[in-house]
């Protein structure tokens, strides 16, 4: 419960002070994701997981790490499309959500017992 409130406050914070355009795009971003994703971790969602074989391992690119990659990449080389508060609300909340809901969200190099385990989860 104190998570929760604390993720609220910290959320309804940065909106204040950042623009309620973020915010809308940062909710956005959160419930498109939440519709999408898995329901839990190891659970496979509407969109298949990105998995980059890497010899006996593979490398998965969880949507929040993406979604970061593009926030990080998009202020470094100034891409005008993504300069937008929604823009960057929507990114957020994919991020948010990514290591708010999951207990793997820091697992990106995994084994092929998991790969596999992954790949052949039934959709929602």
């Amino acid at each position: 419960m104190k998570r929760k409130l604390a993720c609220i406050l910290l959320v309804l914070t940065i909106g204040i002070i950042i623009g309620y355009i973020f915010f809308v795009g940062w909710l956005l971003g959160l419930v498109l994701t939440k519709y999408m994703a898995g329901k839990t971790s190891g659970k496979q969602g509407r969109i298949r997981s990105i998995v980059i074989p890497f010899g006996r391992h593979g490398v998965h690119l969880h949507h929040w790490l993406i979604s970061s990659g593009i926030i990080i990449l998009s202020l470094i080389i100034d891409i005008q499309f993504l300069a937008s508060a929604i823009s960057y609300g929507v990114l957020s909340g994919l991020v948010f959500q990514g290591i708010y809901c999951y207990s793997d969200w820091h697992k990106i190099l995994i084994t092929r017992r998991h790969q596999s385990i992954e790949n052949t989860a039934v959709y929602n």
